[in-house]
Parts: C-alpha cells; structure tokens; sequence
C-alpha cells in the first residue's frame, strides 16, 4: 500500500499522494484531448502545442468549458495557476506558483486535434504523454480533479513542485516540499452554481412564473408598460440561465423584487401579490443560494 502524506495547514487537510488502490493502469492523454470526471461538472483539456502542453481544469457546462465566475486551474512542467472567469472579460489570474526546471525535452507525439471526450472515475489517472504531468480523481468531500508533476517510476511528486485539486466546491493550489509533503498556499470556494437539474426545474417554474404575471396585472390593474417590463427582466434572467450564466441571472433578480414586478404600490404586500412574490423568491433561493 503506497503511503498517504496529509498535513494539516491554515486548516485544511490536503492529501497530496495518488490513491491507494488506482482503478487500473494511467491512461494517456495527448494535446487535443479531454476527460471529464463522472457525476460531476469537472473537466479537463489538453491545449498547446504538443512540445509544451498544459492540462485546464474547470467545470464544464452543456455549452461551455468555463462556466462563469468559477475557478479554473491550469498545470503544466513550467508552472501551475489558478484563475477565475469573471462577468464580463478574458479570466483573471488568482495564483501562479512556478515548477522546479525539467529534464531535457523529450520525443512527443504529435497533437490528435478534436477526439472523443472520456469521463474517468474515482481512482482513475491520466498521465499527459511526453511529460511528467499526472491528473487524478479524488475525492474531498466531492469528487475532483488533481494535477501535478509525478515521477512515473516511483509515482510520488516532484520535489519542489507544485500541485492543484479541483472540484465543484473549492480549489486548492499547494507547494510539495523535498520530503514529498505538500502545504497549501491558495484555497477559495467555488461560487454556488446551481446542479443542472434544479436548474433545470427552476428555470421551468420561473417560466411559469412569468406566465402568471398576466394574471397579477389583471388583478391589480398594473400598467401595460410595467408589465411588458417585467416581462422583459424574466426573459432576460431566461436568456442567461440558458446560457449557463447564472451568477449573471441571478444579478437579474433584484431590479425585479425591488421594484415588485413593476405592479401598483403594495400590491406585492397582501393577497396574490404576496403568494407570488413568495413563490419568485423561492425560485431565486433555488438559482443563486
């Protein structure tokens, strides 16, 4: 059984050895491939080119590698960062933590360009050809992604190294030292992003919601204008849910509640107009909680 180093540092536990019972052999991955981590939204890419590539970690939606406002890492022989896609513009840089010097470069193959998405389970390894850049799946609390430099002989990390974990909940970024044990330097918390499938129920009740706005104005005899403005913010926080944006839509929320659906004063104060603001509340606890 290979050992397992854990050190406890600004409170956390960061177990940084490979699992004690892998599912098998590492599987190769090469520029131009990807592997997904199952259950979750954590996937990984291979870019660059083939004589230096760098593995990026992120969670992945329907549409998108980079799902907004999270945390990415990327991880390659000269260096590990850890970066953040914002609202709006190119990611920012969190944390950049550089690797010890490389042996001579090696005979790679060359880039497959697009392949087959494969999705790896708890246990599993991947090991990017042509270099000593390993990622497996582990599990901190939920399952995630580690990646790092690893001797594939002896299968521990490089001295010196640096490693990051990955998952839905947080991403940590840690230094190995010359005994092979690491201390973590970067920790955040992901920020909350909803599971596809409440996603997808909420966006259905918020859709109902929007529907039943008609009939509010009805009741309390709200203007057309308001109500073809509050139409207007329930289809825009529709467009960004579809888009995966959700921190974006959850944004959306507020001119809505503030103004209380663009109804006649107090109308969201008693009666039906309280029920439905209860109800557009519930289904924003649901989205941005």
């Amino acid at each position: 059984m290979r050992r397992v180093r854990i050190l406890l540092c600004s409170g956390f536990v960061l177990a940084v050895a490979l699992p004690a019972a892998a599912a098998g052999p590492p599987q190769p991955i090469l520029t131009g491939q990807a592997f997904r981590i199952a259950g979750t939204r954590v996937g990984c890419a291979v870019h660059g080119a083939s004589a230096a590539p760098r593995v990026i970690c992120g969670l992945w939606g329907r549409t998108t590698r980079s799902i907004q406002g999270t945390m990415s890492i990327a991880v390659d022989e000269q260096e590990v960062e850890v970066f953040q896609r914002p609202l709006d513009g190119p990611p920012s840089l969190l944390r950049e933590l550089s690797q010890p010097p490389t042996e001579p470069p090696r005979t790679l193959p060359p880039p497959l360009g697009r392949s087959r998405t494969r999705t790896l389970s708890y246990g599993e390894v991947a090991d990017l050809l042509g270099t000593d850049i390993s990622c497996a799946v582990v599990r901190r609390d939920v399952l995630g992604v580690r990646c790092g430099r690893v001797d594939p002989t002896t299968r521990e990390f490089v001295a010196a190294s640096a490693v990051a974990i990955l998952t839905e909940q947080n991403v940590f970024a840690a230094r190995v030292n010359p005994k092979g044990v690491a201390s973590t330097v970067f920790y955040q918390r992901q920020p909350y992003i909803p599971s596809p499938a409440l996603a997808a129920s909420e966006r259905r009740e918020l859709r109902r919601a929007s529907r039943r706005l008609a009939v509010l104005r009805r009741v309390y005899h709200g203007s057309r204008r308001g109500y073809l403005t509050a139409r207007a913010g329930f289809d825009a926080i529709d467009d960004e849910l579809g888009s995966e944006r959700y921190i974006s839509a959850c944004l959306k929320f507020t001119p809505l509640l503030y103004n209380g659906f663009y109804l006649p004063p107090r109308s969201v104060s008693y009666g039906p107009g309280h029920r439905y603001l209860a109800w557009v509340e519930r289904i924003e606890r649901g989205l941005c909680s």
